[in-house]
């Protein structure tokens, strides 16, 4: 839990130092959601600049589009398997509601916990993608879960804070424009690099990229 603080503690205060740069990121990938299409690339762009943050090192405008141009494919198949498994679970959830017995309920109850875990693991997923040598979706899905996995409570605390930030964002309206992708995104990589750090994969100094091996 304490590193989970330390974690956010971080966030914050990376997000104050580069605050007109990201608010501004975060407009221009707002605006290109709206495009629809464009949004996967967008978020893809936003993940690689705040995780050149987490890694100490600068960031500009030039980085996001490059970083969107780069996974513009790998984002899109992110977004279609997100869909895929949305609409498959939600199909489910529903079919199973019209169907009366307790086993019917039990169903619900495994398929509403899925659908949790897979959204949890959303939060690691894009850090996991920029960190490995080999950009497989199916890699990264992996060690997302594996990392939920091993740290229930930091991941947990985590989760706390992203969903605060997102029903401030939903109230407000404003910080939805101009702070909360870049937060959560800056969020979610620290706390990968973090985890990374402590188990060895990557050094206090230097912090190359951890290896993906194809399974």
């Amino acid at each position: 839990m304490q590193n989970a603080l330390a974690v956010t503690w971080e966030t914050v205060r990376d997000w104050w130092s580069g605050m007109v740069g990201l608010a501004t990121l975060n407009l221009l990938w707002l605006g290109l959601c709206l495009t629809v299409i464009l949004g996967p690339p967008a978020t893809a762009g936003m993940y690689a600049v705040t995780n050149s943050i987490a890694h100490g090192k600068g960031h500009h405008i030039g980085d996001f589009v490059e970083a969107a141009r780069r996974y513009g494919w790998l984002s899109l198949r992110w977004a279609l398997a997100n869909l895929l498994v949305g609409v498959a679970l939600a199909v489910s959830f529903v079919f199973y509601g019209a169907v009366e017995g307790s086993i019917a309920f039990l169903i619900q109850v495994g398929l509403a916990c899925a659908g949790a875990l897979w959204i949890t693991v959303q939060f690691y997923v894009w850090p996991f993608l920029i960190e490995q040598e080999q950009k497989h979706l199916r890699i990264a899905l992996r060690n997302a879960l594996l990392l939920t996995l091993a740290n229930p409570l930091y991941t947990l605390v985590l989760l706390i804070v992203a969903g605060l930030v997102i029903a401030f964002s939903l109230v407000a309206i404003l910080p939805l424009g101009v702070f909360t992708l870049s937060f959560l995104s800056l969020l979610g990589n620290r706390a990968v690099i973090e985890r990374l750090a402590a188990y060895g994969k990557l050094p206090s100094a230097g912090r190359p990229p951890v290896s993906g091996e194809e399974s």
